[in-house]
C-alpha cells in the first residue's frame, strides 16, 4: 500500500512539475508564432531541429544508461563505480559535444545551409554542450529516484526565464527575431544547468566518498551503443519530418507541424512523468527478480498515463481548431488536420505503456533498437513518398504510423521475453 502512496505522490509530483512547464513552455511558444508569424517561427524550429539532431550523438542513450547503473550500483552500495559512472559521463559528454560542434561549424563554412539558416545556427551551437550536460546530471538524479529534482531546472525553470525575457521584450517594444529567440534559449539553458548542478551536488554528497573511482569502460560503451543508436532512431522519427518539410516543402509548413506538436506534446505528459518515476524502480524490481511487483507496478503506471491523457487527446480533436485559432491566430489553422493525426498515434502510444522503458531497464535495448529500427525504415519510405506530395499533412502520417509500428513491435517483444504486459486494461 505504501509503495502504491508512493509512486501516486512521485506520478503527482513529476505530473504537476511538467504540466506547469509545458503550459509555460507552450504560452513562450504561443508568443515566439504570433510575434513572427508562420515563416519566421518556421525558420526558427527548422534551425532548432537541426540542432536538436546534431545534440544526438551526445546524449543519445546516455539517459536510460546512466538511469540503470546509478540505479543499481546505489542499490549494490558500489559508490567507487557510482563516482566512476558519473566522472565517465561528463567527460563523454564534453568531448563529444566538441565534436558536433565542429561538424556544424564545417558545414556552415562550406555553405551547407542558406544564409537565414545559417545565421541562427552559428550561436544556437551553444546549446549543444548545454543540452548534454543538462541531460547527463538529469539521468544521475533520476537514477537516485529523484524524478522530481531531475526535472525541476528543465521543465520549470527555463521555460519560466524564458517566459520572462520575453514579457520583458514585448513590455519594453524591442523587435522580436529569430536569433534572440536563439540567445534567450541559450541564456535559459545556462541558468538551468548551474541550477542543476547545484542539485546534483547536494545529492551525490549524501553517499560514502571513496577516493579512487572505478570504470567500466567496455561494458559502459557497449551498453551506450545499443542505448545510442535507440535515441537516435527515436528522434529521428519526430524530427527529421521538421528537417524534411524545411528542405523538401517550405518553413511555413514547418512552424504548422511544430504548432500541431507543441499542442500534441501535452498528450505525452502522463506517460512521459510516469516513465520518469518508475524507471529506476523496474531496474531495481527486475534485477531482484520481483516480475509480480514489476508487473503491478507496469499496470497501474499505463492506468496513471491513460486517465492523464484519454481526455487532453479528445479534447485537442474535438476543440482542436478553436483552440489553435484562439492561441496561435488564424493564420496557422492548417496546423488542426496535423493535430489530429498526430493525436491517433499518441492514443496507441499512450495505451501501449512503458514498452522502451521495460526493455532498456531489463537490459534488452537490442530489442528495443530492432523494433526502432524497423519505424524508422517505415517513416523515412513514408516521409519522402508524403512529403513531397501532401507537405505537413504527409509528415504527420508518417510520424503517426511509425509510432504505432515501433509501440505494437516493442509490446510484443516485452511479454515474448520478460512475460511482462505493459498495455492498458492488463489484469494484475
Amino acid at each position: 500500500m505504501s509503495k502504491s502512496i508512493g509512486l501516486h505522490r512521485k506520478f503527482a509530483g513529476t505530473a504537476g512539475l511538467m504540466i506547469i512547464g509545458r503550459g509555460i513552455a507552450m504560452l513562450s511558444s504561443i508568443i515566439y508564432a504570433r510575434y513572427l508569424g508562420p515563416e519566421q517561427f518556421g525558420l526558427y524550429s527548422f534551425a532548432l531541429a537541426i540542432i536538436t539532431m546534431a545534440t544526438l550523438p551526445v546524449i543519445a542513450g546516455l539517459p536510460n544508461l546512466l538511469v540503470r547503473e546509478v540505479a543499481n550500483f546505489h542499490i549494490e552500495k558500489k559508490w567507487d563505480f557510482l563516482a566512476g559512472v558519473i566522472n565517465w559521463s561528463r567527460g563523454y559528454v564534453i568531448i563529444v559535444s566538441l565534436f558536433s560542434i565542429i561538424f556544424i561549424y564545417s558545414a556552415l563554412y562550406m555553405g551547407f545551409f542558406n544564409s537565414s539558416v545559417s545565421e541562427l545556427l552559428w550561436f544556437a551551437v551553444l546549446l549543444i554542450p548545454l543540452r548534454g550536460l543538462l541531460t547527463q546530471q538529469g539521468a544521475i538524479l533520476n537514477g537516485f529516484r529523484k524524478p522530481i529534482l531531475a526535472q525541476l531546472p528543465v521543465k520549470i525553470l527555463a521555460p519560466a526565464l524564458t517566459l520572462f525575457v520575453l514579457l520583458f521584450i514585448i513590455y519594453s517594444s524591442i523587435e522580436l527575431t529569430s536569433i534572440k529567440l536563439i540567445n534567450i534559449s541559450i541564456l535559459a539553458s545556462v541558468f538551468s544547468f548551474f541550477v542543476s548542478a547545484i542539485l546534483l551536488n547536494k545529492t551525490t554528497n549524501q553517499v560514502p566518498k571513496k577516493n579512487i573511482s572505478k570504470y567500466k569502460f567496455k561494458s559502459w560503451h557497449a551498453s551506450l551503443l545499443p542505448f545510442s543508436i535507440m535515441a537516435v532512431v527515436g528522434t529521428l522519427n519526430t524530427e527529421l519530418a521538421s528537417v524534411l518539410l524545411g528542405w523538401l516543402v517550405d518553413n511555413e509548413s514547418v512552424g504548422y507541424f511544430k504548432v500541431a506538436m507543441q499542442a500534441v506534446a501535452l498528450i505525452a505528459l502522463g506517460l512521459t512523468s510516469v516513465n520518469a518515476v518508475i524507471m529506476p524502480n523496474i531496474a531495481r524490481l527486475y534485477k531482484k527478480g520481483d516480475i509480480q511487483a514489476t508487473q503491478i507496478l507496469l499496470s497501474k503506471s499505463v492506468r496513471l498515463s491513460v486517465l492523464v491523457s484519454l481526455p487532453i487527446i479528445i479534447s485537442l480533436v474535438i476543440f482542436g481548431e478553436f483552440a489553435i485559432n484562439l492561441l496561435f491566430g488564424e493564420s496557422y489553422l492548417r496546423a488542426y488536420p496535423i493535430l489530429v493525426i498526430l493525436c491517433f498515434g499518441q492514443l496507441v502510444n499512450v495505451l501501449m505503456g512503458s514498452v522502451g522503458v521495460v526493455l532498456n531497464m531489463t537490459g534488452n535495448e537490442k530489442s528495443a533498437l530492432k523494433s526502432l529500427s524497423i519505424a524508422l525504415i517505415v517513416n523515412i519510405v513514408l516521409l519522402f513518398t508524403l512529403v513531397p506530395f501532401y507537405g505537413s499533412i504527409g509528415a504527420a502520417v508518417a510520424v503517426s504510423l511509425s509510432l504505432v509500428c515501433w509501440n505494437i513491435l516493442m509490446a510484443f517483444d516485452v511479454y515474448r521475453i520478460t512475460n511482462l504486459k505493459t498495455w492498458f486494461l492488463v489484469g494484475v
